[in-house]
């Protein structure tokens, strides 16, 4: 190779590495770099292609003439995709800022007992909403420990959710006007969280299978270890061995997958990394509220708070089956799902490789039984670190 051409070859693998960052969703970042890695085999050793092209009875053209038209055709297929993916990062900011002011601010002076807003996903949930919201209000009256709140976040719901939401908690939900998904939900429910000065966030479905009677408890447990991602998880030691009574054969093994997937990242071994029902502290809501994860929240955020050095912890839940409504993730929708995530993983590990370089190793996730915490007395020291 001429030194013209080493120059051009590096010039452009310099600029498609320079869109590896935050600019691509995690998800495509691994296909990114199989396709680099594609264009510079067929432009530097194209024989290695040969046994390819004559299987497929193609005539191999001008190194010159593929290597110019590869590279340019890649490097606008690769800047498109970038705009595409800021133009969707900016709406979705655009749809959750705008949610989280129309949620009312706290009228009563701030106490000494910690802050905790209950953040709820809902998307076309109407059967369950009118078992659901009265439980909500109840707890929010028998909590004394905590400043409790709730938000059910209508994620552009087609059903008779809106209409319900207006009855049953007029004061405790918010509305997107089109579906931005889960990790859109967690951002408005974060910016939410920010605006009334919540020391945490407790991120819950609205379909009913997660125990919201374990809220203090958790939110004990996380003041008490100092824990910034608490996850109810079905799998943690100290269980009874039902948490695979609420999730199918091929969920679980997919969980497994992407619990093996989050080993890459130092500090984020977990048994049930999709679960949705999880404390958040408010540094944990900083660090993602900077960079939210684009598609898979639940996953990412684990490795996202494990990459800042914050304190990642599990405690058995036991999830309740979903009795009311569909799941939007059922049959092979979840295999799929569950290799989309992996793959996401995997590109966050690899444009993050160079990034991961705290000064001291994070505390393993730890892996609580059902705790003896939730008994202890409500009065805490409240939760350091901003």
């Amino acid at each position: 190779m001429s030194p013209l051409f080493i120059a051009v070859l590096v010039g452009f693998f310099a600029l498609v590495f320079s869109q590896f960052g935050a600019r691509l969703a995690a998800r495509h970042s691994v296909s990114w770099y199989l396709i680099s890695a594609f264009i510079f085999v067929a432009s530097v050793r194209p024989q290695w292609l040969r046994p390819l092209a004559d299987l497929m009875g193609i005539q191999l053209i001008s190194n010159l003439v593929l290597a110019v038209l590869t590279m340019f055709l890649f490097a606008q297929m690769l800047e498109q995709y970038s705009e595409s993916t800021r133009s969707q990062r900016q709406m979705v900011r655009l749809v959750a800022s705008l949610a989280a002011q129309n949620f009312p601010l706290p009228t009563s002076p701030r106490s000494e007992r910690p802050r905790v807003l209950v953040v709820l996903p809902c998307y076309n949930e109407a059967e369950n909403l009118p078992h659901l919201v009265p439980q909500l209000l109840a707890l929010k009256r028998s909590t004394q420990e905590l400043e409790l709140d709730f938000c059910i976040i209508n994620d552009g719901s087609i059903d008779a959710t809106p209409a319900l939401l207006g009855e049953l908690a007029p004061a405790n939900h918010v509305t997107h006007h089109t579906n931005i998904g889960v990790a859109g939900v967690l951002r408005t429910g974060f910016e939410i969280a920010r605006r009334i000065g919540a020391d945490y966030a407790i991120q819950c479905d609205s379909d009913g299978q997660h125990p919201i009677q374990r809220i203090p408890g958790l939110v004990r447990i996380a003041q008490e270890r100092g824990v910034d991602m608490l996850i109810g998880s079905r799998f943690a030691s100290g269980g009874d061995g039902k948490g695979l009574e609420s999730t199918t054969k091929l969920r679980r093994m997919g969980g497994i997958m992407v619990s093996t997937t989050l080993r890459l990242f130092r500090g984020a071994r977990v048994e049930d990394p999709t679960s949705g029902f999880r404390v958040y502290s408010r540094r944990a809501m900083n660090t993602l509220l900077r960079q939210m994860p684009d598609e898979y929240p639940e996953p990412e955020a684990i490795a996202l708070v494990a990459l800042a050095r914050l304190r990642i912890e599990e405690t058995h839940v036991t999830m309740m089956p979903r009795t009311l409504g569909t799941s939007s993730i059922s049959g092979l929708k979840s295999a799929r799902f569950m290799t989309k995530v992996t793959s996401a993983l995997l590109g966050l590990r690899m444009r993050t490789l160079f990034r991961d370089r705290g000064e001291a190793a994070q505390p393993p996730v730890v892996s609580l039984p059902t705790p003896a915490a939730e008994q202890l007395p409500a009065s805490r020291a409240r939760a350091s670190g901003e």
